[in-house]
C-alpha cells in the first residue's frame, strides 16, 4: 500500500486551507468540443491508479492511498475572467468530502474546460502536471506513465545532501503591487489572468526583473526549483519543489537575473532551504499564528519574507494533448493563495502565447496597482518578444 510521511513543507500548508481558502493549485485545460463525463471518470480512475498521489488522505503524520479515485464534478459554468477571485467555482472548496485532496472539474458552457484542482499538501506544480497529462493519456486510450514513488522533498534532500546554510528569512521585502489594509467584505486575495501574444527566451526572468523594478530597494524573488532534476529516474507527484531566492535591484535586466539563477542551480542552492524559517518546528497552532502575523505585517507595513514567487509550469503542444472529441486551446496554471507571500505568478506557454495568472494579497489600492502591473508585463513582453525584436533578446 502506498504510504509516505507528510513532509515538513507539506505540514506548513495545512493551516493555509483556513487562512487562504481554498488553497488549491489549479490547472485549467480549455478547449473546443466536449468530453463525456463517464469517460472522464474512467480516465481519472485509471490515471489515479498509476498516480497514487492523486488518492491521498491524511493518517496522522502520513499520507496514505485511500484507493478512491478523485471526484469528478460536472458544472455548467464559464470562468469569470479576468477577475477570477470572484469566480464561484474556482473559489469553491474541494470535494466531495473535506479530507479530499484532489478533484477534477468538467466545465460545460460555451467553452469546455477541465480543471485539475490539487491541495498543495499532496503535490507540487510539476506533480499536478504529471497527473493531468496522465488523465489526458487515459482519455486517449493510452497507458498512463504513472508516478508511484512514495518520496517527497525531505527524503530526497536527505539522500542527495544539502550544501551550505539556508537563506536567512526576515520580513523586509516589498511587493511590486505595494500594500494596503485589508477591509471587511473585500476579497483578501486577487486572482487575475492575462494572455500575452508572444513566447520566447527568458520569460520567467523578464517577469522577475519587472517585479524588481516596481519593488523596493531590493526585491527577493522566489523561484521554485523542481528537485526531480537530481534524480531523473524518480517518478513522484509529491512536493519536490524547493525555493531558489534571487535578490534583485531595480534596473537589473533579465540576463543578469538569469546568471544569478544559473549560479544558484549550479551550486544546488535550493537543496539547503528545507529548514528555512523554522516554521516546521512550531506546533500547528503556533504556525497558524505566525502565518496570520506575517499576513498582517505584509498588508499593514508592506514588509514580507519575499517579494514574489514566480513559476514557469512548462511549454505545451496543444495538438499533442488532444483527446477524442476535445481539442485544447489553452493551458493555464492558477496559483494557490498565500498569506505569507504577497504575489504568486504562474505561467505556461502554448499555441504561441504565454498565459500568465497571478494570485495577490489584496488590500486598499492593490487591485488597481496589480492591473497596471499586469498591463505593463503584457506590453513589455509582447514588445520584447515580437519577431523583429527577438533576435536582439536571445
Amino acid at each position: 500500500m502506498f504510504r509516505r510521511p507528510i513532509s515538513p513543507t507539506e505540514l506548513i500548508y495545512f493551516p493555509m486551507r483556513d487562512l487562504a481558502p481554498p488553497f488549491l493549485m489549479q490547472l485549467v485545460v480549455e478547449g473546443t468540443g466536449s468530453i463525456d463525463p463517464e469517460t472522464l471518470r474512467r480516465a481519472v480512475a485509471t490515471a489515479a491508479a498509476a498516480n497514487p498521489g492523486a488518492r491521498l488522505v491524511r493518517d496522522g503524520r502520513h499520507w496514505v492511498d485511500s484507493g478512491r479515485a478523485p471526484g469528478v464534478r460536472v458544472v455548467e459554468h464559464e470562468l469569470q475572467y479576468p477577475a477570477l477571485e470572484a469566480d464561484p467555482v474556482l473559489t469553491s472548496p474541494i470535494g466531495p468530502t473535506p479530507d479530499a485532496t484532489v478533484e477534477v472539474l468538467l466545465l460545460t458552457g460555451t467553452t469546455t474546460a477541465l480543471v485539475f484542482r490539487v491541495f498543495h499538501g499532496v503535490m507540487d506544480g510539476m506533480g499536478m502536471v504529471m497527473w493531468t497529462t496522465d488523465v489526458l493519456r487515459a482519455l486517449r486510450g493510452e497507458e498512463p506513465v504513472g508516478a508511484a514513488d512514495p518520496i517527497a522533498d525531505a527524503e530526497l534532500v536527505k539522500r542527495i545532501g544539502a550544501p551550505g546554510r539556508p537563506t536567512l528569512m526576515l520580513p523586509r521585502f516589498r511587493s511590486a503591487t505595494g500594500h494596503g489594509r485589508q477591509e471587511r467584505g473585500e476579497h483578501r486575495h486577487l486572482l487575475r489572468t492575462r494572455t500575452i501574444h508572444a513566447t520566447g527566451p527568458g520569460t520567467l526572468m523578464r517577469v522577475a526583473a519587472m517585479l524588481a523594478d516596481e519593488g523596493g530597494p531590493v526585491s527577493r524573488i522566489m523561484i521554485p526549483v523542481d528537485i526531480r532534476r537530481h534524480d531523473p529516474e524518480l517518478r513522484s507527484t509529491a512536493n519536490l519543489a524547493l525555493p531558489l531566492f534571487l535578490d534583485a535591484r531595480p534596473g537589473m535586466n533579465w540576463r543578469q537575473l538569469n546568471d544569478i539563477k544559473r549560479a544558484g542551480l549550479a551550486e544546488n542552492r535550493e537543496l539547503n532551504q528545507m529548514d528555512n524559517g523554522g516554521l516546521k518546528y512550531l506546533p500547528q497552532a503556533a504556525g497558524r499564528g505566525l502565518l496570520r502575523a506575517l499576513n498582517a505585517l505584509g498588508s499593514r507595513t508592506g514588509l514580507n519574507l519575499a517579494s514574489a514567487t514566480v513559476s514557469h509550469m512548462g511549454r505545451y503542444d496543444l495538438d499533442a494533448l488532444a483527446v477524442p472529441g476535445f481539442a485544447p486551446t489553452a493551458i493555464k496554471v492558477m496559483p494557490q493563495h498565500s498569506v505569507a507571500m504577497p504575489l504568486l505568478v504562474g505561467m505556461t506557454e502554448c499555441g504561441g502565447r504565454t498565459e500568465l495568472t497571478v494570485s495577490a494579497r489584496s488590500g486598499r489600492g492593490v487591485p488597481e496597482r496589480l492591473d497596471a502591473l499586469l498591463d505593463r508585463i503584457v506590453r513589455t513582453l509582447e514588445t520584447e518578444l515580437a519577431p523583429e525584436n527577438s533576435a536582439s533578446t536571445h
